[in-house]
């Protein structure tokens, strides 16, 4: 009966049902709504990987992959939306098989978790470096649905 009432009590205190916060969550800083649009050769970049590096120190960055109209929602805590505002380098990258397109929202097809294809960068690589990509933003404390990086050769 004891042994009953200790696995009881310890059930009670890792279900959940204990108050004791979200201590996950709790100290994490504020974010914001960040959204944007890329583009290569004025068309939509689907598929891309954009991120966000803070330029204060100690800050912390956030990323998303653009879907098929080069549209992008950051996130610094997936799977929750949002960035902390503040200033950003940001490095745009996409690769793919030789000779594919930047256009192609998948460029490794249906064989994708074919390790031994070989991939390249489909936009020019300066791009994929947050200090030589020339790309910056800043998100307000509001945040901003006017993030646009047009990219070019």
């Amino acid at each position: 009966m004891r042994c009953l009432l200790l696995v009881g009590v310890f059930m009670f205190f890792v279900s959940g049902c204990f108050p004791q916060g979200d201590r996950w969550t709790a100290a994490r800083p504020q974010t914001a709504p960040a959204n944007g649009r890329v583009t290569y050769r004025d068309e939509p970049l689907a598929g891309a990987i954009v991120v966000f590096q803070p330029v204060a120190p100690g800050g912390i960055g956030a990323s998303s992959v653009t879907d098929s109209q080069g549209r992008f929602q950051l996130s610094t805590f997936p799977p929750q939306l949002g960035v902390v505002p503040g200033e950003y380098q940001v490095s745009i990258s996409k690769t793919g098989p030789p000779g594919g397109s930047a256009g192609d929202e998948n460029p490794l097809g249906e064989n994708s978790s074919d390790a031994s294809i070989m991939v390249v960068s489909l936009i020019p690589t300066r791009y994929g470096f947050p200090t030589k990509s020339g790309l910056t933003a800043n998100v307000p404390a509001g945040g901003t649905d006017a993030l646009v990086f047009l990219l070019v050769d």
